[in-house]
Order: structure tokens, then sequence, then C-alpha cells
């Protein structure tokens, strides 16, 4: 079965981006030779599901083959190969892409707080990974938005790194 998964890296104030928008911060604090899971998501990857302003940043090279559908108010917005640009229904849009991969593949959330807030709001993501990034930012762009009701999430996993970088997956608790 299909399972909607989201993840995004943070820092240990919970920012995605700087206030400034600089996203050094993030890639200084990889480490070489350290696995995080990069190739295991890849390979689980039937579909993205992507925010246009990570579309953006990404300069538009998002999907690596793989169906990509960009989430945009923007109906102009430049497609690609593999590259959907989708601006209805985000239930339906599961429901769509769901059909339209292997079953055994799932479907990866990439970037976006508000994209990941509005997806958890609607009971539409079944886990969720945070990268806590060892760095405080002070200001910047949230990773969640505001949000109807709080979500409940059981710790599947925690792996942390010598580079002070943590990993927590977290499996989505169904009322």
């Amino acid at each position: 079965m299909t399972t909607v998964f989201a993840g995004m890296a943070a820092s240990l104030d919970g920012l995605i981006q700087s206030t400034s928008g600089d996203l050094s911060w993030l890639n200084d604090a990889m480490a070489p030779g350290e696995d995080y899971g990069f190739a295991q998501t890849e390979a689980r990857t039937g579909a993205y599901v992507i925010g246009a302003n990570t579309y953006r940043e990404m300069g538009r090279s998002a999907g690596s083959g793989v169906p990509t559908y960009v989430i945009t108010h923007d109906a102009a917005l430049a497609g690609g190969r593999n590259v959907r640009p989708y601006t209805g229904d985000l239930a339906q849009l599961m429901d769509t892409v769901r059909a339209e991969i292997d079953p055994a593949k799932d479907i990866c959330v990439f970037g976006g707080g508000q994209l990941v807030t509005q997806l958890l709001d609607l009971g539409l993501v079944d886990e969720l990974s945070l990268a806590v990034i060892p760095v405080v930012l002070g200001s910047g762009v949230p990773f969640f938005g505001t949000m109807a009701s709080s979500t409940k999430l059981d710790l599947m996993e925690c792996r942390p790194f010598p580079s002070g970088i943590v990993l927590l997956d977290y499996r989505v608790v169904r009322p």
C-alpha cells in the first residue's frame, strides 16, 4: 500500500530557512560519509509532491525522472520532463497519484512548510521525517504553519550522527 511521507530539514528552533533565505547552514552541517537516507528515500519514491517555492529553489531540477507534482497557484509555472504543475484539491491529487504509480512505491512530499502543514492538517500524511540540524537560526520560515488541530505522532526511529544531525521518523497516529 502506498504511503505518503513528508520530510524536511529544520534548525533546532524549527525553521526551514533563515530570514535572508540563506540555506548554507544546512549544507554546512552535513558531513562526508554520513548516510542521511537520500538513496533509500529515492528508491522508495514513486512520485514527488513539492511546493512551488521549493521547486524554484531547486532550480527546477526536481524529480530525477520520477513524476513530480508541483503545488502552485501560478498556472503559468513552467513544467518540465515528468514535472506537472497542480492547482487543484490536494486530496484528489493524492488519490490520482496513488492510482498512477506502482503500488509498491510511495509518495514523497518534499519541501514546503506550508504544503506539509496543509497535507498534515487534511490527514493526508502517513509518515513525517525531520532532520534536526544543530544550528539555531533565531528567525526565518517555520517548518509548520497554523493547524486546525494537533496531530499525534509515534516515533518509528531516531538516528543521531556524529555531525550533530538527528533524523527523526514518525508515523502519524490516526484518530
